[in-house]
């Protein structure tokens, strides 16, 4: 199947797990794919994949608009234009109970799993604006619903809205 040829996918969270996996399968239906992640294994998927110039790599805080806005820019100035953002970043960084966070950890944990999909779509959106299409697919996660994932939960909730 082709479904993806000649599309320019962007996928965060791209290193491992979900984001890897959409990764491989939007290659193997033709995509043209930026991958990105704060970790330098984003480039270990980039060479599994082989193709050089249909795929690029980059690395970057996601948490940080201007790492979002990079991002993009770098895949109009790559590609020429972006037909799918596929926000799948984030994920727990402790799993406790509501009680036991302090605040700090409580911005952490949202700052982690929902800033980067706003970030991201509000970084995005000008440019499927002024090419008159794109999609975007927000990951979230069952783990929401876990009692001891109470800030993970509330951030991977606003993704989904």
């Amino acid at each position: 199947m082709n479904r993806f040829h000649e599309k320019v996918a962007l996928i965060t969270g791209a290193a491992q797990g979900i984001g890897r996996r959409v990764a491989e399968r939007m290659a193997a239906e033709g995509a043209r794919l930026i991958l990105v992640d704060r970790s330098e294994r984003v480039f270990d998927v980039q060479k599994q994949l082989g193709q050089s110039s249909q795929v690029l790599a980059l690395t970057a805080d996601l948490e940080q608009y201007s790492e979002c806005s990079r991002v993009m820019q770098t895949t109009i100035e790559r590609f020429d234009r972006l037909d799918i953002l596929i926000n799948n970043v984030g994920g727990t960084i402790w799993a406790k109970p509501f009680e036991h966070y302090d605040a700090a950890q409580i911005e952490a944990e949202v700052r982690r799993s929902l800033f980067p999909t706003l970030w991201c779509c509000h970084a995005a959106l000008p440019f499927m604006l002024e090419q008159g299409s794109g999609a975007i697919v927000n990951v979230s996660s069952i783990a929401t619903r876990s009692v001891n994932r109470v800030p993970y939960g509330a951030a991977k909730g606003g993704a989904t809205r």
